[in-house]
């Protein structure tokens, strides 16, 4: 499978001046110092999220974000995590399907989280190789020391789909000690 340019270049984008004030203010970021996404907050409980009106489930919520609804899975704490100040049942992380890969919407994604947070994990050449060759199935850019995830998703059958990750801070750290990806870069 051959890998989209983007993979392997800086990130450029062609996109219009405002484009990224647009879309940023479209998919609702949060200021750093991350607490959630939007009226999803970290510590909430399953019946504190199916509360919301954008949540007809605790697991799964449908929020508009740029011009199409999107999906957001839901994550909890299932046991004591050590680190974690969180009992059990607390929202820990956010995950909101972005769609189908393509190298302009990924490019724009790019754009938007670096419009509103602080690139701290980039792409390794070697993280892109082992993509490449299909000994791994994902690629993530950190940002806000992992708290925000851009996350390349290679399915079952070979077709790529993009994520955004939003998660507490204990998970964020287990995602930085992880080491995915293996080097640190900033903007």
């Amino acid at each position: 499978m051959k890998l989209p340019s983007s993979f392997l270049c800086k990130r450029t984008c062609s996109l219009l001046t405002c484009a990224p004030i647009l879309l940023s203010s479209a998919l609702g970021m949060a200021d750093p110092g991350i607490d959630g996404f939007r009226d999803l907050k970290f510590g909430m409980t399953e019946k504190d999220v199916s509360a919301l009106p954008a949540c007809n489930s605790s697991k799964e919520c449908l929020y508009e974000l740029t011009d199409k609804n999107r999906y957001i899975e839901l994550t909890y704490l299932s046991d004591k995590v050590p680190g974690t100040p969180e009992p059990a049942g607390k929202l820990a992380q956010i995950t909101i399907d972005m769609g189908q890969y393509t190298d302009e919407w990924y490019q724009q994604l790019q754009v938007i989280l670096g419009t509103s947070y602080h690139l701290t994990q980039n792409l390794t050449e070697a993280s892109k190789q082992s993509f490449l060759a299909q000994q791994q199935n994902e690629l993530n850019l950190g940002y806000e020391d992992g708290q925000v995830i851009l996350k390349v998703v290679r399915r079952p059958f070979g077709n790529l789909a993009l994520k955004v990750l939003y998660q507490n801070a204990a998970l964020a750290n287990t995602f930085i000690q992880q080491g995915k990806p293996m080097t640190s870069s900033s903007k």
